[in-house]
């Protein structure tokens, strides 16, 4: 009866152990070594593109991945946007992926997006989708003029035009036809005002963050801009020109102010003047203080203001002693006209 019960026992300890030595079936893939799957990129450079792209891959789906850049659509042609480089992490590595694009192709995101694959050195194979978000400044778009009645004369004919200047102590603003008598021969400083002021973002630094662009000021129905010559006699024009005629370049180095360069200035070499945007409500300068409706481009000049004439001539805050002018507008669209480029061709 022992030797029964001891048999039972070891084969009751037996059988988890003959078990156990059983090797069961796993539902596993083979291993791969990393390196021959690797399909993801380090970089993606396209032209106007400001940052580094964000490079994702999807857990979920390792056949898909995506990328998100930021561009500057101005000028852009968003059916054959340029590949300026695209890196893998060993680019010299025997195991370095393939992929369907590479430096000098070009995406179409006319759609607003693109994809390409990337081959794996074992031919795995992943597609990434590419989008983008437009990259912009708030000074880019359309702007026209806002006229306003006199400020010493209300009955003086309107003109999106403000003055200040005069020496220390007799400081004066106006619009330029509260005066209006001192205009004319052919021309009026509000020829201008019926005017559109086109900006477009070129480019940027994507390390200082400062914007550089393209200006339009075009010529409104009349065909015509202001000359602006006192009298006949005396030429303003570079104290009351806010913006050049016709095309130029702006760029915003990020201290609020607006620099203007001559067109030709493809580098942004020789800055002409600066220029500020200031907002709606009531506004003081040289202790005069007047009203924007809207918006006003501005200039200040840094004196001296010390021409003193007590005949008290208009001359004294028109010409002579001339500390800020303005030119009221109003802002009508935040994307430049569709034919700023037209008017850069020409």
């Amino acid at each position: 009866m022992n030797k029964i019960v001891l048999r039972t026992a070891l084969a009751a300890l037996l059988v988890p152990v003959f078990f156990a030595c059983t090797e069961e079936p796993r539902n596993t893939e083979p291993l791969v070594d990393p390196w021959l799957r690797e399909r993801t990129p380090v970089n993606l450079r396209l032209e106007s593109q400001i940052g580094a792209a964000v490079i994702s891959d999807d857990w979920r789906n390792d056949g898909a991945g995506s990328i998100v850049v930021s561009l500057i659509t101005g000028g852009l042609d968003m059916s054959a946007v340029k590949v300026q480089a695209l890196d893998f992490k060993f680019p010299d590595s025997e195991f370095c992926p393939t992929a369907s694009i590479g430096p000098g192709s070009t995406l179409d995101l006319s759609s607003g997006s693109a994809s390409f694959v990337v081959t794996a050195h074992n031919g795995e194979t992943r597609t990434y989708t590419v989008t983008y978000t437009q990259f912009s400044d708030p000074l880019e778009g359309t702007y026209t003029f806002t006229p306003v009645g006199g400020i010493l004369d209300g009955s003086a004919p309107v003109s999106a035009f403000i003055i200040v200047g005069g020496w220390d102590g007799a400081e004066v603003r106006s619009t330029v036809m509260d005066k209006w008598w001192h205009w004319g021969g052919g021309y009026m400083p509000t020829d201008e005002d019926d005017n559109t002021l086109s900006f477009r973002l070129e480019e940027a630094d994507p390390e200082t963050g400062a914007t550089f662009g393209t200006l339009v000021n075009t010529p409104g129905e009349n065909g015509l801009y202001a000359n602006y010559m006192y009298n006949n006699s005396i030429d303003v024009n570079d104290k009351y020109r806010i913006f050049p005629a016709g095309k130029s370049r702006w760029a915003k180095p990020g201290d609020g102010s607006i620099v203007i360069y001559d067109y030709a200035d493809a580098d942004y070499a020789a800055p002409l003047w600066s220029v500020e945007l200031i907002g709606a409500g009531d506004h003081t300068y040289a202790g005069q203080t007047f009203s924007v409706p809207n918006l006003a481009f501005g200039r200040s000049f840094p004196g001296p203001f010390d021409k003193i004439d007590y005949n008290w001539p208009d001359t004294r805050w028109f010409t002579d002693n001339v500390r800020n002018t303005f030119w009221l507008v109003k802002k009508d669209a935040d994307t430049p006209i569709p034919d700023h480029s037209d008017y850069l061709a020409d």
